[in-house]
């Protein structure tokens, strides 16, 4: 067998690759040969909160919309500057780094989530609260429902709700 997890000092036993939950990255200029690890959920998780604040940026774009104070204002998508994105890949990397320095500092291997959580949900919180939008953000943002709506139609009309429109009934 190639898994030998469940009786590993089984005789067939011959090792194999652990399950793809963990990469390993070699560390550069390490003269052991050492290696990081970095599990699949480090990446993932954080990974769904930056693929919403990259939603909730091109919905804004799309729908042309800005805050200012607090108050929602109409902008043109060329104006649209500030985003939720690239302070969340920024906070993304501070946390791996700060990860990191603790792996080093404290000699032995730490979840990095304890880093990446505070960092992104963090940012995000912050950015959103100096922005006004934190409300919004927390409770099914409006701009991305208003988006949904001018792409896909209004919600009834959607394919797969239950009831059929009139693009896919089909005449018999």
């Amino acid at each position: 067998p190639l898994w030998c997890e469940k009786y590993p000092d089984d005789k067939n036993c011959q090792g194999g690759d652990p399950l793809p939950m963990l990469f390993t990255i070699p560390r550069i200029g390490d003269f052991s040969g050492g290696s990081s690890m970095l599990g699949l959920g480090d990446i993932v998780l954080p990974g769904l909160l930056l693929s919403f604040a990259s939603r909730y940026d091109e919905a804004k774009r799309l729908i042309g919309i800005g805050s200012r104070g607090g108050r929602p204002e109409i902008q043109s998508c060329a104006s649209q500057k500030k985003g939720y994105l690239p302070p969340m890949v920024v906070a993304y990397a501070v946390g791996l780094a700060m990860a990191n320095i603790a792996v080093y500092a404290m000699q032995m291997g730490q979840p990095a989530l304890l880093y990446l959580v505070p960092c992104c949900l963090g940012t995000m919180t912050y950015l959103g609260w100096k922005r006004g939008e934190l409300h919004d953000l927390w409770h099914t943002p409006k701009v991305i429902l208003a988006c949904d709506e001018k792409l896909y139609g209004p919600l009834g009309d959607r394919e797969g709700d239950g009831e059929a429109s009139e693009s896919s009934r089909v005449i018999t």
